[in-house]
């Protein structure tokens, strides 16, 4: 039941919104029907910098504006609008163009905190309390001003970011810009929505779970998640204040690789050089954009299953059509089993659930939980004995030991408990990078993003664990890119039968992925864009953005 203040604070903020995107496009008039559009909003990040430095064309940093905002729902028009007429007049008046972002347009995710607006994590207690200070802004932010960016909209999330459903009570449903009865993902998904349709030329986005690269993968554009402690994260709104369990990262998305590699270095080259900015005593490791080699013979080592749930032939295709390439390249090309992925799954659940979602939920109020958070939060609800009790009915009556296994990790815990966890995800993540990058010495890892492409609205509510691929990079930290590779194809894509007779996940999830009805079905996902995961080592970001622009330029996906 959605309570009447839930109600009047989403009309409120819904109808603030319409009124400042119908006031600028009053303001707009017949300029927002100007012919060259198209070109504006599929050039380059490189090339719109430099042809507005160079004046390219009648190029300025208000028609560029102009352009981008004809596609958004979020509302900085105004102030951006004012900022590309100012950059303009001092360009005239000085000649001066300065900055790698100079007159460039920029989405931000709702979580970065933007001097006079809203980060209201889609509930409706943070709405109509806008950042008011200067010094309040997301850091990410100020960098980009610095070097002449325009922040002109934030993007939609799902309801405290803990889902991939990009779906809350206040602006309500973000979907698939290949297919409106589909979700973009989350919770970074209004990010890559924007993205996708030429709204925003890129963006930034943050990933704690797969927040990030689950919306690169469904919405088909590419997406970087760094290691934790090379790009400063403070000035957000978090929906777990002080959590640590778990290291959350900010990262550019973009339509193509070179655009991330623009974005990297640009913000990279400026964080540890700005001196006047600071970072609000981050701990930040002191290094900068640097060119890197690519080996000409890279030993990737490959998987495509989780055995959690069974990966899609699509999402098996997208890996194994990538190998192929690779190989053929004159790359050498392994295919490994991981350590125990579910184990990945146990240590994220274990961590997010140790206090019983407290903090999470309380950002909610008034507002109705999302269906898309049920699962989630289910274990931690429980009384203990119905927790436990629910615990031996799936694994001693349904028999799904896997899942009764994740399953009892989801209650809170005591500090006992949570440090236990701390040392297992250690341990864990310790273990993967000897084997992976120490004894098997592999420069890149190459796997599926989700078992599954993008998935219908509703459907994400008992299927949150689908998203064991991406948690896994997060309990380890590691420098992971999503490009996408290929759409699905009804003709190769269609599972059999008996499609899971040999797989060793949860039944009971992949009942509700392959059974008739369920959320896999290759017919009616045919030309959805279906992504890969590529993954680096530590501190590696321009190697794994290399690696990346490697794979892309084998060709296979069409935008």
């Amino acid at each position: 039941m959605v309570s009447n203040v839930t109600i009047s604070i989403a009309k409120r903020k819904q109808d603030e919104r319409e009124r400042l995107i119908k006031q600028m496009e009053d303001e707009l008039g017949l300029a927002s029907e100007h012919p060259e559009d198209q070109v504006y909003v599929t050039t380059c990040l490189e090339q719109i910098v430099k042809n507005l430095k160079e004046k390219r064309n009648g190029w300025s940093a208000e028609r560029v504006m102009i352009a981008f905002t004809n596609c958004l729902t979020e509302i900085l028009f105004e102030d951006a609008l004012k900022r590309a007429k100012e950059l303009d007049k001092q360009y005239a008046t000085t000649g001066m163009a300065e900055g790698d972002f100079w007159g460039l347009p920029s989405s931000f995710k709702d979580t970065y905190n933007i001097l006079g607006v809203d980060s209201s994590l889609g509930c409706s207690p943070h709405c109509f309390n806008p950042t008011t200070a200067a010094e309040e802004e997301a850091t990410m932010v100020k960098l980009y001003r610095r070097a002449g960016g325009i922040p002109f909209c934030k993007t939609n999330v799902p309801q405290t970011l803990l889902a991939f459903e990009c779906r809350n009570p206040v602006f309500l449903t973000t979907t698939n810009p290949h297919s409106s009865e589909r979700t973009c993902g989350g919770s970074s998904g209004g990010e890559a929505a924007l993205i996708a349709l030429n709204g925003s030329p890129f963006g930034w986005g943050s990933d704690i779970g797969g927040s990030l690269r689950i919306p690169a993968h469904y919405s088909g554009i590419c997406g970087l998640k760094p290691v934790r402690g090379r790009w400063p994260v403070s000035g957000q709104r978090n929906s777990v204040q002080g959590f640590d369990g778990i290291k959350g990262m900010v990262g550019p998305m973009g339509r193509t690789v070179d655009d991330l590699i623009f974005a990297s270095r640009g913000i990279l080259n400026l964080a540890h050089t700005s001196a006047e900015i600071g970072f609000r005593g981050e701990m930040i490791v002191p290094l900068p954009w640097k060119e890197t080699e690519i080996p000409s013979k890279l030993r990737v080592g490959y998987w495509t299953q989780d055995n959690l749930i069974k990966t899609s032939p699509a999402c098996v295709r997208a890996v194994e059509e990538s190998v192929q390439k690779l190989r053929d390249a004159g790359h050498e090309v392994v295919e490994f089993h991981p350590p125990d992925i579910s184990e990945a799954l146990k240590i994220f659940v274990g961590l997010t659930s140790a206090e019983g979602y407290k903090s999470l939920l309380g950002n909610i109020g008034p507002d109705p939980m999302e269906s898309s958070m049920r699962l989630v939060t289910l274990g931690s609800k429980l009384p203990a004995w119905l927790h436990s009790l629910l615990g031996w009915v799936v694994d001693n009556l349904l028999k799904d030991h896997l899942f009764a296994s994740i399953f009892a990790t989801s209650r809170p815990k005591s500090v006992e408990e949570f440090w236990q966890f701390t040392a297992r995800r250690d341990i864990y993540a310790n273990a993967f990078r000897k084997l992976v990058w120490e004894d098997l010495k592999f420069d890149m890892l190459l796997c599926p993003v989700q078992a599954v492409p993008a998935l219908k609205h509703g459907t994400t509510k008992l299927l949150s664990p689908v998203s064991v691929s991406t948690i896994l990079f997060n309990v380890v930290d590691s420098t992971v890119g999503v490009i996408p590779v290929t759409r699905v194809n009804q003709a190769l894509d269609t599972h059999p039968a008996d499609y899971l007779n040999d797989s060793e996940g949860s039944w009971l999830l992949e009942k509700r992925v392959y059974d008739k009805d369920g959320a896999y079905d290759a017919e009616k996902m045919h030309g959805l864009p279906v992504g890969v995961q590529i993954v680096g080592r530590e501190w590696q970001e321009e190697k794994v953005l290399g690696m990346m622009k490697i794979l892309e330029g084998l060709g296979g996906y069409q935008a």
